[in-house]
């Protein structure tokens, strides 16, 4: 005979009820049984995103749908106030890039959106890497709240906010971590700081008398991006102190242990595999959605259905991770005697039906009016060295302009633009041939190629071919138009455009280490975004088989200009260039020279003549807290590129030629001839855009995977 429990499960599973109708069942039978409930609503890596816009919903049978008004903060604060009054026992969580990713947090350093999220009532929040991308001293004004803070100059200036203005808008709500510390060695700091922790590293809640420690892992990939973004801080990776800490918090009363990590998907179900008395893990930074919760132990990683009930055994932890703004997760625990006996997951839609909480979506409005119509003001982007003993110069003339609306259309696409794919995509395709494409009407005699950083975040744009009769857009747009809002949440931070010389056999090894760090069987070699965008290169690329040994590669070929990779040639490389960044890189690449830079003649106008230029410094780029300027006044950013090939285009709109897929194939050669095969998908969840457990041999790790681990 059936109990009530597995009849309560059948029914939810056979008529298919409404999934709000099964989760407030469970919660009533868990309450009937004198167990308690709390509620966890997770909020990650919104990179920015105030306004709803276009977006790809995965639905739970692995279908896809689309929406033109999904996400933004005003709807996912509907879905939270649902949530809260459907359960008061509830914690708001998040974690990953925040205050990154669009226009309006780009050029006031994250102060756009901080009203809106100092609104929210968050209980605890760990940042992502991007949080970090204004310069420390941003970062430790917006969220560092204990202990006196060293005297450092901003290395990134917003004349709105950052230099001429009241300064940097702090967090109301406490941030966390456990790897991020003063570093004495890059900054000298007050005696008392000395590799102290530059955040708290957990918060303990009394959630309807149960104990709940929530403990912050921020990104640990800091270090590898622009020096600017880290001068004075040291990361680690947070598993060698997480033992201790889950053990400090518990000897403080917690008997649930919730860990907000922004180390990514593939190393947190590592962690929850291998570090006991972890209840929870809320992941973030690789932008995936797990439509069904994965429960990882140390034998396996299981993929549990959302809005069910499912017991959560001794020694599991649930993985759960949402992509940005267009969903919510809510993690129901249902509570037994002081520990986690069951849990319900869900990652809840913010798509075209949810409704905006008006309170909030004023708040955003008056963030938005400075960008928009007739009440657009001028923004000013000043870079890391580009304000030395805090004097910008004219800031009219200088760094990065924005005068125009963000919503001003500058172009069209015959094809979804989305970035939806680890190994290629047509955004990045898209933004590659642009950087080549317009290098070559600069650059005497032309490039020989161009790449894109593969970056998971920016907005997708639909043509309309995906929009439905009675679909409309939050900006009043058409279908299919793309406009200044979408270039820059390609592309929200801040190098320039450069060209250098590079060395066949330089190209070829730094893309190994690239694709290996999408794909590596070592979950914690697994850093960074998803692979590069290529212009005018084509590879193979063997997933499956390779490496073969450990100098082995999984590049089989690569062409340049249809021509074959010669490792021992010269070949003009043109891409983007982060400020402050040592002078021999391009675009994850090192070990270049020559280098020279675009120059618009007017920072106002994107279409106006552009020159190559030197660096203006070229040694001694960062000292201490000092960064000098090495990119001219007026740099070509990648946005710029992009507008000025969607104006060479016919009718400035993209093809679905433009963009169509190929340019990076995946074979198996072992095979005479490298014939192609599909990509590896994850056997975890064949959702996921990226496999956690990483491709190739596992000889080389074949620590993640969802069968029985031997050792």
């Amino acid at each position: 005979m059936k109990t009530p429990k597995s009849i309560h499960r059948l029914v939810c599973r056979k008529l298919l009820l409404p999934l709000a109708f099964c989760l407030a069942a469970s919660l009533s039978t868990a309450q009937a049984n004198n167990e308690k409930v709390i509620s966890l609503i997770q909020l990650s890596d919104v990179h920015g995103n105030m306004l709803p816009h276009a977006g790809v919903i995965k639905n739970p049978d692995g279908s896809e749908r689309y929406v033109t008004q999904g996400g933004g903060l005003a709807k996912n604060k509907t879905l939270i106030d649902q949530i809260r009054a459907d359960n008061p026992n509830s914690l708001l969580l998040a974690v990953g890039d925040t205050t990154h990713g669009t226009a309006e947090v780009m050029f006031t350093v994250g102060d756009a959106i901080m009203p809106t999220l100092n609104s929210f009532g968050i209980d605890a929040f760990t940042p992502g890497n991007w949080d970090f991308g204004y310069g420390p001293a941003v970062f430790r004004d917006r969220f560092a709240s204990f202990g006196p803070k060293p005297p450092l100059p901003a290395n990134i200036r917003v004349m709105a906010n950052a230099f001429d203005g009241p300064g940097v808008t702090a967090a109301n709500f406490p941030s966390l971590a456990i790897n991020l510390y003063n570093d004495v060695s890059g900054l000298p700091l007050p005696p008392q700081l000395h590799s102290k922790r530059v955040l708290s590293p957990y918060k303990i809640f009394n959630v309807d008398g149960i104990n709940v420690a929530v403990i912050g892992i921020t990104s640990a990939i800091v270090p590898q991006q622009p020096d600017v973004f880290n001068i004075g801080l040291r990361f680690t990776q947070g598993v060698e102190e997480l033992p201790g800490m889950i053990k400090e918090v518990k000897n403080q009363g917690a008997s649930v242990v919730v860990v907000l990590s922004e180390l990514g998907l593939p190393q947190n179900l590592e962690i929850g595999r291998k570090i006991r008395g972890i209840d929870v893990i809320l992941s973030a930074h690789t932008h995936e959605t797990t439509v069904n919760a994965l429960v990882a132990s140390k034998r396996r990683i299981k993929s549990r259905a959302s809005g069910r009930v499912h017991h959560l055994r001794h020694n599991e932890t649930v993985v759960v991770e949402t992509n940005e703004d267009l969903y919510l997760g809510r993690l129901d625990l249902i509570i037994d005697d002081g520990e986690v006996e069951k849990f319900i997951w869900q990652a809840i839609p913010v798509d075209d039906a949810v409704t905006e909480d008006q309170a909030t979506k004023t708040l955003i409005n008056t963030a938005e009016a400075p960008f928009i119509g007739n009440t657009v003001q001028r923004h000013t982007f000043m870079p890391g060295g580009y304000c030395p003993a805090n004097n910008c110069g004219d800031i009219s003339s200088r760094g990065l302009q924005l005068t125009e609306s963000l919503n001003t259309v500058v172009g069209h696409t015959e094809v979804m633009l989305n970035r939806d794919n680890a190994l290629e995509d047509g955004i990045n395709n898209f933004i590659a041939d642009a950087m080549f494409n317009i290098s070559n009407t600069v650059v005497p005699g032309g490039v020989d190629l161009s790449m894109t950083n593969g970056f998971r975040f920016g907005d997708t744009i639909l043509s309309a071919n995906q929009v439905s009769p009675g679909q409309t857009f939050n900006d009043g747009r058409a279908a299919g138009d793309i406009t200044l809002r979408d270039l820059f949440a390609l592309f929200p931070i801040s190098p320039g455009v450069a060209v250098a010389e590079f060395s066949g056999a330089r190209i070829k090894s730094d893309l190994e280490v690239v694709l290996s760090a999408v794909y590596n069987r070592n979950p914690f070699l697994q850093r960074g975004g998803w692979y590069v965008g290529l212009a005018n290169m084509t590879q193979k690329i063997d997933l499956d088989n390779r490496p073969f040994s450990s100098s082995g590669g999984r590049i089989v070929e690569t062409t340049i200009g249809g021509a074959k990779l010669d490792t021992s040639k010269r070949y003009r490389f043109a891409s983007c260039f982060p400020h402050g960044e040592a002078l021999d890189r391009i675009c994850r690449t090192s070990g270049g020279t020559n280098h020279l830079f675009f120059e618009l003649a007017d920072a106002d106008d994107y279409s106006s003549s552009i020159s190559l230029v030197p660096a203006i410094n070229t040694e001694a780029i960062i000292t201490g807290p000092r960064v000098k300027q090495v990119l001219p006044d007026r740099f070509v950013h990648p946005v710029h590129m992009m507008r000025r090939y969607l104006d060479s285009l016919p009718g400035r709109t993209v093809t679905a030629a433009d963009t169509a897929l190929g340019r990076i194939q995946t074979v198996d050669s072992t095979r005479v001839g490298n014939p192609p095969v599909p990509a590896p998908v994850s056997k975890i969840d064949p959702t996921l855009i990226q496999p956690p457990e990483g491709a190739g041999p596992k000889f080389f790790s074949g620590i993640i995977g969802n069968s029985r681990a031997r050792h």
